[in-house]
C-alpha cells in the first residue's frame, strides 16, 4: 500500500472519530441540560423528582467519561511484519 493511501485512510478515521465524538457529546450534554432544567423546575412528584436527579447525575457522569473513552484508550494497531 502506499503511504498516499495510508494517510488518506488514517485521516478518514480520524475525523470519523471525531465526528462521532462530537455527536455522542452534544446528545449526552443536550440530555443533561434537558434534566437539570427539568430538576430545577419544582416537581410535585418525589418518584419523578428522583429519577429526573438520577438521570442528571448519569448525564453528567457520561459527559465527563465520554472524552476519556474516545481519546485516552489507544487502539491496538497490528503488528508489521
Amino acid at each position: 500500500m502506499s503511504d498516499q493511501t495510508e494517510e488518506t485512510e488514517f485521516l478518514q478515521r480520524r475525523r470519523s472519530k471525531l465526528i462521532g465524538f462530537i455527536i455522542t457529546e452534544a446528545s449526552a450534554i443536550g440530555v443533561l441540560l434537558l434534566a437539570g432544567a427539568f430538576a430545577l423546575s419544582r416537581l410535585a412528584n418525589s418518584t419523578l423528582a428522583l429519577s429526573v436527579n438520577i438521570v442528571t447525575i448519569a448525564a453528567a457522569a457520561a459527559v465527563a467519561m465520554i472524552p476519556i473513552i474516545f481519546f485516552a484508550i489507544a487502539p491496538i494497531l497490528p503488528r508489521e511484519d
